[in-house]
């Protein structure tokens, strides 16, 4: 019987890898798409790579790449489908710190090609992070790749009329928050003329005049129930639709 035991071990050891890797893959199954869970690491290290040093407290800490069994739809700021596990909701709001607060070495550049991954995603806040503009490369097919996006907080950055061909392929938006940037529809020729859905669009304290509304499509947007453009540079009362905005 004792010339068995190093067989028997052997058996023992190979059933208990089959039960780990059983269980492995049934926790990957179960939990988020690999492919979804890199990308929010790079996401993280893209964010890390625009932040102070010295103060990075916003940055996600469940983020983490060194557990293998971490399910990366229960990690801060991330929302799953409970049954695809398909990422559809990411808030990414307040996470670069201090470095480009001074604006000495300019404002950071979004990279939207870092979203490809999230194809089933429906809700996006980017807001308070000092984003002056996109990378080029690749940003019509990484925006063009959102097909089922819903809401977009691109609030309190620094973009301007360059970003609006961008989000004008964003056909499925229903909800468009654009406050607090440098948005003046002085420089675009179809603005969001494309956003059919469009039902909520806030364009609060951007620089936009009375003729600029008609040149950022508004009046196109016939879905559109709530309007909110306060704190621009339009006097007295803009009409759409035989209805005083």
């Amino acid at each position: 019987m004792k010339g068995w035991l190093p067989m028997e071990t052997s058996i023992v050891k190979f059933s208990v890898s089959l039960t780990l890797l059983a269980l492995i893959q049934m926790h990957g199954y179960q939990g988020c798409l690999e492919k979804e869970r890199i990308g929010l690491l790079q996401l993280k290290s893209f964010f890390i790579s625009i932040s102070d040093s010295e103060n990075k407290y916003n940055i996600p800490n469940s983020w983490v790449n060194d557990d293998p069994m971490s399910d990366c739809c229960d990690w801060e700021r991330v929302k799953c489908n409970a049954t695809t596990r398909r990422v559809t909701q990411l808030s990414l709001d307040i996470l670069p710190q201090n470095k480009y607060n001074d604006f000495i070495d300019g404002s950071p550049l979004l990279n939207m090609s870092l979203l490809l991954p999230f194809e089933e995603l429906q809700s996006l806040d980017l807001s308070f992070n000092l984003f002056e503009g996109v990378y080029k490369d690749k940003a019509y097919d990484s925006f063009g790749s959102l097909k089922q996006l819903k809401m977009l907080n691109l609030g309190y950055n620094l973009f301007n009329d360059s970003i609006l061909p961008y989000l004008n392929t964003l056909t499925s938006l229903t909800t468009l928050i654009l406050g607090g940037n440098n948005i003046d529809g002085s420089r675009t020729k179809q603005g969001l003329v494309n956003l059919r859905n469009l039902q909520v669009l806030d364009l609060t304290g951007n620089r936009i005049s009375a003729g600029s509304v008609t040149r950022l499509g508004i009046a196109n947007l016939t879905n559109l129930e709530a309007l909110d453009i306060r704190g621009n540079r339009i006097n007295g009362s803009v009409t759409r639709l035989g209805k005083q905005l």
